[in-house]
Protein backbone atom coordinates (compact mmCIF):
# COMPACT_ATOMS: atom_id res chain seq x y z
CA UNK A 1 0.00 0.00 0.00
CA UNK A 2 1.31 3.60 -1.07
CA UNK A 3 1.77 5.93 1.92
CA UNK A 4 -0.76 8.76 1.67
CA UNK A 5 -1.63 11.97 3.34
CA UNK A 6 -4.32 11.28 6.20
CA UNK A 7 -5.96 13.37 9.48
CA UNK A 8 -5.12 10.80 11.75
CA UNK A 9 -7.66 12.36 14.05
CA UNK A 10 -10.61 11.26 11.11
CA UNK A 11 -8.91 7.91 10.75
CA UNK A 12 -9.38 7.44 14.63
CA UNK A 13 -12.72 8.98 14.77
CA UNK A 14 -13.99 6.41 11.77
CA UNK A 15 -12.49 3.90 13.66
CA UNK A 16 -13.85 4.46 16.90
CA UNK A 17 -17.48 4.75 14.83
CA UNK A 18 -16.82 1.62 13.63
CA UNK A 19 -17.08 0.05 16.64
CA UNK A 20 -19.73 1.82 18.20
CA UNK A 21 -20.29 4.50 21.12
CA UNK A 22 -21.28 2.33 23.72
CA UNK A 23 -17.93 0.05 23.29
CA UNK A 24 -15.35 2.95 22.75
CA UNK A 25 -15.08 6.89 22.78
CA UNK A 26 -12.47 9.53 21.51
CA UNK A 27 -11.18 12.60 23.12
CA UNK A 28 -11.86 15.26 21.26
CA UNK A 29 -8.44 16.56 19.20
CA UNK A 30 -7.47 19.14 16.46
CA UNK A 31 -6.73 17.61 13.33
CA UNK A 32 -3.17 16.19 12.74
CA UNK A 33 -2.51 15.40 9.14
CA UNK A 34 0.42 12.55 8.86
CA UNK A 35 1.41 10.65 5.80
CA UNK A 36 0.72 6.22 6.52
CA UNK A 37 -0.19 3.59 4.54
CA UNK A 38 -4.07 3.82 6.37
CA UNK A 39 -5.79 0.51 5.53
CA UNK A 40 -2.16 -1.12 7.21
CA UNK A 41 -2.68 1.61 10.09
CA UNK A 42 -6.12 1.51 10.35
CA UNK A 43 -5.41 -2.79 11.02
CA UNK A 44 -2.99 -2.30 13.73
CA UNK A 45 -5.58 0.31 15.45
CA UNK A 46 -8.19 -1.62 15.16
CA UNK A 47 -6.05 -4.91 16.64
CA UNK A 48 -5.38 -2.81 19.82
CA UNK A 49 -8.81 -1.58 20.11
CA UNK A 50 -10.99 -4.75 19.84
CA UNK A 51 -8.15 -6.24 22.66
CA UNK A 52 -9.39 -3.02 24.62
CA UNK A 53 -13.10 -3.79 24.04
CA UNK A 54 -12.56 -7.63 24.07
CA UNK A 55 -10.52 -7.79 27.32
CA UNK A 56 -11.50 -4.22 29.13
CA UNK A 57 -14.63 -3.84 28.26
CA UNK A 58 -14.66 -0.51 26.66
CA UNK A 59 -11.78 1.81 25.03
CA UNK A 60 -11.30 5.48 25.52
CA UNK A 61 -9.49 6.47 22.57
CA UNK A 62 -7.15 9.53 22.53
CA UNK A 63 -4.98 11.71 20.37
CA UNK A 64 -2.23 13.96 21.06
CA UNK A 65 0.84 15.79 19.37
CA UNK A 66 4.20 15.93 20.43
CA UNK A 67 7.50 17.77 18.99
CA UNK A 68 7.77 15.05 15.54
CA UNK A 69 5.25 12.73 16.71
CA UNK A 70 1.53 11.66 17.44
CA UNK A 71 0.71 9.99 20.29
CA UNK A 72 -2.45 7.58 20.05
CA UNK A 73 -3.75 6.08 23.24
CA UNK A 74 -5.89 3.30 23.88
CA UNK A 75 -6.88 2.42 27.35
CA UNK A 76 -9.65 0.02 28.87
CA UNK A 77 -10.69 -0.94 32.53
CA UNK A 78 -10.50 -4.39 32.80
CA UNK A 79 -7.73 -6.34 34.74
CA UNK A 80 -4.50 -4.90 32.95
CA UNK A 81 -1.62 -7.69 32.35
CA UNK A 82 1.31 -9.65 34.73
CA UNK A 83 4.09 -6.54 34.14
CA UNK A 84 5.54 -9.54 32.98
CA UNK A 85 3.47 -10.14 30.25
CA UNK A 86 3.85 -6.78 28.50
CA UNK A 87 5.67 -7.32 26.38
CA UNK A 88 5.50 -10.88 25.73
CA UNK A 89 1.86 -10.51 24.30
CA UNK A 90 3.27 -9.00 21.40
CA UNK A 91 5.04 -12.00 20.40
CA UNK A 92 3.62 -14.08 17.20
CA UNK A 93 0.62 -17.30 19.29
CA UNK A 94 0.99 -15.76 22.97
CA UNK A 95 -1.93 -15.40 24.66
CA UNK A 96 -2.28 -14.50 28.30
CA UNK A 97 -6.15 -15.35 28.20
CA UNK A 98 -6.22 -19.58 28.76
CA UNK A 99 -8.98 -20.64 26.49
CA UNK A 100 -8.62 -21.86 22.95
CA UNK A 101 -12.03 -20.29 21.94
CA UNK A 102 -11.84 -17.82 18.91
CA UNK A 103 -15.04 -15.51 20.92
CA UNK A 104 -12.81 -15.43 24.11
CA UNK A 105 -9.08 -15.16 22.98
CA UNK A 106 -8.19 -15.39 19.16
CA UNK A 107 -5.06 -17.47 17.91
CA UNK A 108 -2.43 -14.34 19.33
CA UNK A 109 -1.57 -12.94 16.39
CA UNK A 110 -3.42 -9.51 16.64
CA UNK A 111 -0.73 -7.46 19.02
CA UNK A 112 2.07 -9.10 16.37
CA UNK A 113 0.52 -7.69 13.64
CA UNK A 114 -0.56 -4.34 15.29
CA UNK A 115 3.68 -4.07 16.66
CA UNK A 116 4.89 -5.20 13.02
CA UNK A 117 2.88 -2.34 11.26
CA UNK A 118 3.58 0.02 13.79
CA UNK A 119 7.23 -0.68 13.67
CA UNK A 120 7.17 -0.42 9.88
CA UNK A 121 5.82 3.02 9.31
CA UNK A 122 8.77 4.02 12.12
CA UNK A 123 6.47 4.08 15.34
CA UNK A 124 6.15 2.10 18.63
CA UNK A 125 3.01 0.23 20.78
CA UNK A 126 4.03 -0.56 24.21
CA UNK A 127 1.41 -1.45 26.98
CA UNK A 128 1.16 -0.16 30.92
CA UNK A 129 -0.93 -1.28 33.50
CA UNK A 130 -3.29 2.44 35.21
CA UNK A 131 -2.66 3.05 38.13
CA UNK A 132 -6.23 3.26 38.25
CA UNK A 133 -6.47 -0.40 36.76
CA UNK A 134 -6.72 -1.15 33.39
CA UNK A 135 -4.51 -1.88 30.34
CA UNK A 136 -3.08 1.50 27.94
CA UNK A 137 -1.68 0.94 24.55
CA UNK A 138 0.48 3.92 23.47
CA UNK A 139 1.48 4.43 20.23
CA UNK A 140 3.70 6.38 19.06
CA UNK A 141 4.55 7.62 15.11
CA UNK A 142 6.52 10.17 13.61
CA UNK A 143 5.06 12.87 11.60
CA UNK A 144 6.24 13.03 8.21
CA UNK A 145 7.09 9.90 5.70
CA UNK A 146 5.73 6.85 6.45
Amino acid sequence: EPPSDVDLATLLADLVGDVGADRATLAPSPPLPVTIRPKALNRALRNLLDNAVRYGGAAQVALAQEPGTAVITIADKGPGLPDDQLEAVFEPFVRFEGSRSRDTGGVGLGLAIARTIIQAHGGTVMLRNLAKGGLEAVVRLPIGEA
